[in-house]
């Protein structure tokens, strides 16, 4: 499924019973999941769900992206998306 995003605009997202790739296709998104930690997701870059947990998505400037199934059942990694931590 592919979806367009506006600066702004949220999105829920969750990881089902076999996980979620989010692959930014442009733009950037924002992505948090309830771990103490935030993620930027940028264009050409990807972020996985595990199976059963939920992420909160917002657009930092107009975005595009597709979510899909993960490419492995039980791989879970983060590709490319920078992880913020705070200081």
């Amino acid at each position: 499924m592919e979806c367009c995003l506006a600066p702004g605009e949220l999105i829920r997202l969750d990881g089902g019973p076999s996980g979620l790739r989010l692959r930014c296709s442009a733009g950037m998104v924002w992505l948090t999941r309830g771990d103490a930690a935030d993620y930027l997701v940028a264009a050409g870059t990807h972020f996985d769900l595990a199976a059963g947990q939920v992420a909160l998505v917002e657009a930092l400037k107009p975005a595009e992206i597709r979510l899909g199934e993960l490419p492995v059942a039980g791989s879970v990694t983060h590709g490319t998306a920078v992880r913020m931590v705070a200081c």
